[in-house]
């Protein structure tokens, strides 16, 4: 269930170290991460704040890594059950 502070909720990141260091802040509140369609909604938003922070990165140098840790980032400052439904609305249903 979603509380008055999760719908302003929002994750920021900082890039440090990194040599496009910098902060991105990931909104989430309006989402529902329980559903397919809000986790994916998630990760599009997600893989926008990695494009940003890690276009300083050269390909060489490891952008692709640099673009995983901002996912693993985001998804690990996301709340316990929150965390919980975005992955288990990632997870393929069997039938």
């Amino acid at each position: 269930m979603k509380t008055l502070a999760s719908l302003v909720a929002v994750l920021t990141l900082a890039a440090a170290g990194s040599a496009s260091a910098g902060e991105v802040r990931i909104a989430w509140g309006d989402l529902d991460l329980s559903t397919p369609a809000g986790a994916e909604a998630f990760d599009t938003r997600v893989r926008a704040a990695a494009r940003k922070m890690c276009r300083g990165v050269p390909m060489t140098a490891g952008r692709a890594d640099c673009r995983a840790a901002v996912r693993d980032e985001a998804v690990a400052r996301l709340p316990g059950a929150a965390q919980v439904d975005y992955a288990l609305s990632r997870v393929p249903l069997v039938a």
